[in-house]
């Protein structure tokens, strides 16, 4: 994969992609001849935890496309993530709220909001050579709640009784904010 590794990865001595929190706002806003530089690369956004390996998010991080990020700009409001939902997506991914397996691919649920929804995130597990899968991010939006059948692999505990509740109904899985409240997750 052209351009996928720009620093070492610890455990396989490959390079794991340069930050998206280094690199979001070329991306975003940068000029055509910057986000030149920037196209066609993966981005590291967070090692992926243990829990989620055992679930079968099996690469040793998440990360992003240029074009996924750049594809979302001239979509409709439910993908326009802003800079700081990128931001926050960086540091929630590896937190979700539920985890759904919707044919062969990972549905991460978050509590980051875009346009009142929270930000679902989709997730393709690519095996990238040299024994390296990745947990690569295809797209992410604001869930309208629309029907999803799937499994239901994981629900956090910090999760309200209203989160629950939707997620339990098979025909609604859009989840309201989180409230604040200890997460243990080992």
């Amino acid at each position: 994969m052209k351009n996928f590794f720009n620093g070492r990865h610890p455990a396989w001595g490959l390079r794991r992609p340069a930050s998206l929190k280094d690199n979001l706002h070329t991306i975003l806003h940068g000029s055509n001849q910057e986000k030149e530089r920037v196209k066609g690369k993966f981005f590291y956004m967070a090692d992926t935890p243990n829990f989620m390996k055992k679930l079968g998010l099996a690469g040793e991080y998440f990360s992003v496309r240029y074009g996924v990020i750049a594809r979302h700009q001239g979509k409709d409001a439910d993908h326009r993530l802003t800079k700081q939902n990128w931001l926050d997506l960086c540091g929630k991914i590896a937190d979700p709220l539920a985890i759904v397996l919707i044919c062969e691919k990972f549905r991460l649920f978050t509590d980051v909001q875009v346009n009142g929804r929270g930000v679902v995130v989709c997730v393709d597990v690519k095996n990238t050579g040299k024994n390296l899968s990745v947990n690569s991010v295809s797209t992410a939006f604001g869930y309208r709640g629309r029907l999803v059948t799937g499994e239901i692999l994981y629900k956090s505990k910090k999760m309200t009784p209203e989160q629950t509740a939707l997620l339990d109904r098979p025909d609604a899985m859009s989840l309201p904010p989180v409230q604040e409240t200890d997460l243990n997750i080992s």
